[in-house]
């Protein structure tokens, strides 16, 4: 007993952390949650797939072996008691029950005391002792059965546990006929080890499909890899659809599959969704997630520090690209692609600023990764964003996935474009541009004499150069080269102010040259352009902190849907929903079923009538059951 509460106690510690910790995800994103050195314990441990671990599946032997050697002891006891009667039993041993009336009759008829008892649903024999009569009585006896029904359901719960703990592979992995795969590769290329045959006994695998694509096996993750799950059969998804409330967040998302059955090649039609899967050859077909199926992207690509134009990329999600950079080769990996994106977004609500869940358009995920392997990740929104009521076109970058993006905020332009922006930007890379820009600003400046005017325009030059070459941070650091170091702070605060000042003004005059010579255009806010100008310089300096200054632009797209399913084959679950039903009659029988025996003995030649009864829970109630009993027997009786 104490050694079985022990595997008890074992299972439910294992069954609690199976629950709080997501099971078979990818080793990459426990590193991440956990960091290099628990995700090492955890990993020795095998609380990354507990029910499959090694020490969980012999807690479930341990369990099946020493319940089964209980059943097989104490079965035998408790199926003959259920069936005797207890007929053997003296009138000295019956008086001695706490449940023991006597009392005198004046007609004792065994069949109207058999009647009484049937109508009361108990089981009755009766027997001539000595002359005299017995009559046994009994219910509840069920209560008995208790005890064989839960002990049963959890070695029956513990075999089905085994037969989906896939044991058989441990010991595969273990002598090396079973090797888990770490590179991706081509399916004709995997070698026999590293795929798992039709036979296999229990698995929980996936499949991503695209629209019009056919698969013949599934992806079984496995630690730090994965393998390759035959299937005895083809699915093909025909057509995916999706719902979406009008916020954007999905509502619903179904798969019209065709299933093509290898042996036969006879087909079935189906279309299935969330809680309403397909069976088929033993294995269960469920409607997973969905995710992107290799959308077509149709890309400008800006270089945020250049009066280049943009360069046209087409792409697709899973696929790369290549381009040259300033002599430096870049790989773009394009990795997920979603039309609909879910954010809070600050809202007028009836003159009231509130939080509210919008869709904010599509979005795509890519790394930039250099010659040297080294990587960048990016998220780009299509569409714009409001934000502090203007609105701004979104990129965040980080250098790994543990940290959180940082955002790039290009101001939108008139059109709610991006156009504005990549104007100035490119404007400002332009030195005939911007030297007609400081010309004409001196013009229309007062000064002194010649000298006063050259060296305001050398340091209009230098402030500005600084600030094309490195954003403000150049423009300040230049500055701290350049002012004395017994200048105050104010004194420091008042140049900062005038240099912002400066490139503000050039900026400004750069954009009203560029409306004089394209007055059918209009590009810029004519009602907010100061904010414009300010926004977009901000987002010029932060350029510099982009990582690689390329800024992809998605121009058009056309989104292609897949869909996740996942394949199940569980041999176990009928046993542990056969184990589970055992155990609740097992828990009703021994506790809210409750066993009463009773004994009517008439000796020989007396007129005293004896009735006894025991049960196997004296409770309160029980007492005013047993007087009950006494008072109907003895009206019967009188």
């Amino acid at each position: 007993m104490r050694f079985a509460i022990t595997m008890f106690s074992l299972l439910g510690i294992a069954s609690i952390i199976g629950t709080v910790l997501k099971q078979n995800e990818p080793y990459n994103d426990y590193i991440i949650k956990f960091g290099q050195f628990w995700f090492n314990i955890f990993e020795k441990l095998g609380l990354y797939n507990v029910y499959q671990a090694f020490w969980f599946l012999l807690i479930l032997i341990f369990l099946i072996i020493s319940t089964s050697l209980c059943i097989s002891r104490n079965s035998p006891k408790i199926l003959k008691d259920y069936k005797s009667f207890q007929d053997r039993i003296r009138e000295k041993s019956l008086l001695a029950f706490k449940h023991s009336y006597q009392f005198k009759f004046e007609k004792f008829s065994t069949k109207k005391i058999i009647s009484f008892l049937n109508l009361n649903n108990y089981k009755v024999k009766h027997k001539v002792i000595d002359g005299g009569d017995l009559i046994i009585a009994k219910k509840g006896d069920l209560q008995k059965l208790g005890y064989i029904f839960t002990h049963l359901s959890i070695v029956i719960i513990s075999i089905g546990g085994l037969l989906d703990g896939n044991l058989v592979f441990k010991i595969q992995e273990l002598t090396g006929v079973k090797q888990i795969q770490l590179e991706d590769q081509p399916l004709s290329e995997i070698p026999k080890s590293g795929k798992m045959s039709e036979n296999n006994l229990s698995y929980r695998a996936s499949i991503l499909l695209s629209e019009g694509d056919t698969k013949t096996a599934a992806i079984l993750r496995a630690k730090e890899g994965y393998l390759v799950q035959e299937i005895p059969f083809s699915i093909t998804l025909k057509d995916f659809k999706i719902e979406h409330y009008s916020t954007g967040q999905p509502k619903s998302f179904k798969s019209n599959l065709l299933v093509t059955d290898k042996e036969t090649g006879k087909s079935i039609n189906k279309t299935i969704s969330v809680n309403k899967p397909l069976t088929y050859k033993g294995v269960t077909i469920y409607q997973a997630a969905f995710e992107d199926g290799g959308s077509k992207l149709d890309l400008l690509v800006w270089n945020l520090n250049s009066s280049q134009p943009a360069v046209q990329m087409n792409s697709e999600i899973f696929k790369n690209n290549e381009l040259t950079f300033e002599r430096q080769k870049l790989t773009f990996e394009f990795n997920d692609f979603r039309n609909f994106n879910i954010l809070d977004v600050i809202q007028n609500d009836e003159q009231k600023l509130k939080l509210k869940p919008t869709n904010v358009g599509p979005n795509f995920l890519y790394k930039v990764r250099n010659e040297s392997g080294q990587a960048k990740e990016y998220q780009t929104f299509q569409l714009p964003i409001i934000v502090d009521d203007k609105y701004f076109f979104m990129s965040g970058m980080r250098n790994s996935p543990q940290e959180e993006f940082k955002y790039l905020k290009i101001p939108a332009d008139h059109n709610l474009s991006i156009e504005g922006f990549m104007i100035l930007k490119s404007l400002l890379n332009d030195p005939t541009k911007v030297k007609y820009a400081i010309d004409n600003g001196i013009k229309q400046s007062a000064f002194k004499n010649i000298e006063q005017k050259k060296a305001f325009e050398l340091g209009t030059r230098n402030v500005i150069n600084a600030f094309i070459k490195g954003g403000y941070d150049f423009v300040i650091r230049d500055m701290d080269l350049n002012i004395p170091q017994e200048a105050s702070i104010i004194d420091k605060e008042k140049a900062i102010k005038t240099y912002i000042n400066i490139i503000f003004l050039i900026s400004q005059e750069l954009i009203n040259t560029y409306k004089e010579n394209n007055k059918e255009k209009i590009i810029f806010p004519e009602n907010d352009s100061p904010r414009f100008i300010q926004d977009a310089l901000t987002a010029y300096s932060d350029s510099f902190f982009y990582g690689i200054p390329l800024y992809l632009e998605l121009k058009d797209f056309k989104h292609v849907q897949a869909s996740g399913l996942q394949l199940t084959k569980s041999p176990g679950k009928p046993w542990v929903y056969l184990g589970s039903i055992l155990l609740v009659l097992g828990i009703f029988c021994m506790i809210y079923i409750q066993e009463i025996r009773l004994w009517i003995f008439k000796k020989k030649g007396s007129k005293n009538l004896i009735v006894s009864l025991a049960t196997n829970r004296d409770r309160l109630d029980f007492d005013k059951e047993a007087l009950k009993v006494r008072d109907q027997i003895k009206r019967i009786t009188n």
